[in-house]
């Protein structure tokens, strides 16, 4: 892949190694017709030169908890987050919205992938969840933040959250990762 001048080392390393991952994917698709149509999802954080470096592709998320306020940093690539923007469907609508889970971007769909670059500026004690929508589809945010903010343990929170995402119903894969800016 050709380096974009415009963006950092890093940022070129983040994109890279997304875009590869689509490319391999695509063709494992191409190659096995029993895995014609695979697809998946991705969010990745680098915490690197003070900045925390985002990617992602398709509806898995990352959160930000910070002073107790939960933030969604990434936008979802679906098909209801498309009619959401477009004002096509209210908020209020979306939860019954009959197509909530096709993805409009993702990895494997086709030989390239369009990645979104997010660069945050962490403070002290921020706490970021990177998760798949079968947290994030589950448990409302109201819940996820009280559940952040109620546990310092990150392996516990961790459990916690797949735990009332399963309470909800746990009908997707649930993976989720939890890291936090402490000092040294």
């Amino acid at each position: 892949y050709k380096i974009d001048r415009n963006h950092r080392y890093h940022t070129n390393r983040m994109v890279s190694a997304i875009k590869l991952a689509n490319l391999e994917i695509h063709q494992e698709a191409e190659r096995k017709t029993d895995c014609h149509g695979m697809g998946t999802t991705v969010v990745a954080a680098i915490f690197v030169d003070g900045v925390v470096l985002i990617g992602h592709v398709g509806d898995s998320r990352l959160y930000r908890l910070r002073d107790g306020r939960l933030e969604q940093m990434t936008e979802d690539h679906s098909l209801l987050n498309d009619y959401v923007k477009m004002k096509r469907l209210s908020a209020g609508d979306a939860a019954s919205f009959p197509h909530k889970n096709v993805i409009v971007r993702a990895l494997g769909m086709k030989p390239s992938v369009e990645v979104d670059i997010i660069v945050d500026q962490p403070r002290l004690n921020d706490l970021y969840i990177l998760c798949t929508d079968g947290l994030s589809g589950m448990v409302p945010d109201p819940e996820m933040a009280e559940l952040a903010g109620s546990e310092p343990d990150l392996d516990k929170l961790c459990e916690r959250l797949i735990a009332a995402a399963n309470a909800h119903g746990g009908l997707d894969n649930i993976t989720v990762v939890c890291a936090r800016l402490e000092p040294l």
